[in-house]
């Protein structure tokens, strides 16, 4: 049987004082964006120069930083591009920005099951 979960299952509180980086403002963006801005979480969204994006987060509320900036700027790196845009985007902008204590996440994993981005392995953060 599948396991349940719900709101009072959460404990939030290991976010408090953490930076969420959403990377992409699309389908999936915004409502991650928007769901955590929601429950409190510091959210910034990381967007490419002239995204027509942009001027939506910001409608609703959200930071706007370039990918690189949004990704220094994180406790937690969650990337939601399109997969064919998702490996130049890892190598130019968010690799150089991953150091000890990040988490870095990919809501799917096209790029990580066929080895197009090779995160470094966790202990070496």
């Amino acid at each position: 049987m599948a396991q349940l979960y719900y709101d009072a299952d959460a404990d939030l509180s290991l976010l408090d004082g953490k930076t969420v980086a959403i990377i992409g403002y699309g389908s999936q963006g915004h409502a991650h964006a928007l769901n955590l801005k929601d429950s409190g979480v510091d959210v910034v969204v990381g967007l490419y120069e002239g995204s027509r994006s942009a001027e939506k987060a910001r409608a609703d509320g959200l930071e706007v930083l370039s990918v690189a900036d949004a990704c220094a700027r994180a406790d937690w790196i969650m990337v939601l591009l399109p997969d064919e845009f998702q490996r130049a985007v890892y190598a130019e902008e968010i690799a150089p920005h991953l150091s000890a204590g990040k988490v870095l996440s990919f809501a799917h994993g096209f790029n990580i099951r066929f080895g197009l981005i090779q995160p470094p392995p966790m202990w070496m953060w």
